[in-house]
This record gives C-alpha cells, structure tokens and sequence, in this order.
C-alpha cells in the first residue's frame, strides 16, 4: 500500500502564491491508495476530490464564520468506518481523523494528524492520539504534522528512522523532519521517499507498507 502524508499550506507555497491546481495534478500522478492531508480549506478539499476521483472524508478543526478547516484523508479502498476527534488545544483547535479500510482484505487504520504549536500541547496531543489507538482493532499507522523533531512512539516505527532516512528534512522553513509516518511494529515497511517539491512549505511523505 503506498501513502502520502501533506501539509498543504491551504493551497499555497512558503511564498504563499497558489499552487493548489498542482497539487491536484501531482497528488493524482502519485497514484497513492491513501492521501493524508493537512491545513486544508473545505472548498480544497472538495476540489481536490474531484480531481483526485477518490473517496474521501474531511474533519473540521477550526469553523468560522467565513473558514472551515481541517485535515482530509483521500483513499481508493473501501472505507469501513470514519472518526474524527478533537485534541486538547490551547491555542487554535487540533484534531485526529481516523479512517478504518480494507486493504484487499487487510484491515488498516490510518489516522492524519496536524499537532499544536506548544510542546507541552503537543504532548496531552499524542498522549490522547495513543489512548484512541489503543482501542482499534487491526493495523494502525499513524501520520501527519507533528510540529516537533525527534518523536518516538514505543508501540510504533518510524518509517524514516527504520528506513534510514531520517536526515531527509520534510519542512522548507527549518530545514527539519517534523511530518511522519507511523506504522505499528508488526506492519512490515516497504520504502519511504521524501519528494522536495515546492507547493507547500512542507514536502510530501510518501511510504510503502
């Protein structure tokens, strides 16, 4: 299975010129199983369906008057169940969306996160995440934005570290690793490639399982 974790910047580069027509044509020539996605408007999200031609389900974070905001996962397997749950946040609302589909018979959840800004947010952040992963039944792998470099999760791998690819930076500004794929100790790990592409302030991840 190959997947892709995204921050997308709400459609724009670390110039903030629009580039989410690209990231359309890109995300569609992955031909990825699963897209994870972070930073995401509605309005993009719903663009980039059309697009992409997969099934897909959003998670509103933030909802304002004139914004709604979240995180998105595409994927071209069957969906079995979705659920999206907020994270505890002090500043600007986060949250975890998992999805629960059918690898040809393989049952995988995937859950795309986008963490908070303070490390002390950020650890309550994961501590929930853990305990919601503790509940699944099946494969679990876990990616998104961390906001943070060098996490380690005992129950999980990370790709990059396991793949040895862990110097590859996945942020533009700091030159820094702080997007993830986590996948549970008993998924076996397949390849793991960071694609520094500039139509977003943060690269694509992309891993197989």
């Amino acid at each position: 299975m190959k997947i892709v974790t995204y921050n997308i910047h709400k459609g724009m580069d670390s110039n903030n010129k629009l580039t989410l027509s690209k990231m359309g044509m890109y995300l569609k020539q992955l031909n990825c199983d699963v897209i994870c996605l972070q930073e995401v408007l509605y309005p993009q999200f719903l663009a980039l369906k059309a697009v992409l031609n997969m099934d897909g389900v959003f998670a509103t974070n933030v909802k304002k008057v004139n914004m709604i905001y979240g995180i998105c996962t595409f994927t071209k397997l069957k969906i079995l169940n979705n659920n999206h749950f907020f994270l505890t946040s002090k500043k600007e609302q986060r949250g975890a969306l998992c999805i629960t589909i059918d690898d040809y018979g393989r049952i995988i959840n995937i859950i795309n996160t986008h963490l908070g800004l303070d490390r002390e947010e950020r650890t309550k952040q994961l501590d929930e995440i853990i305990d919601y992963r503790n509940r699944l039944v099946g494969a679990v792998v876990l990616c998104g934005d961390f906001n943070e470099k060098n996490i380690s999760l005992d129950m999980f791998n990370d790709m990059a570290v396991c793949l040895n690819k862990s110097h590859l930076a996945t942020f533009e500004k700091s030159n820094s690793r702080i997007d993830y794929i986590f996948a549970d100790r008993k998924t076996e790990l397949k390849g793991y490639i960071v694609e520094n592409i500039y139509l977003s302030d943060h690269y694509p991840v992309i891993g197989y399982i």
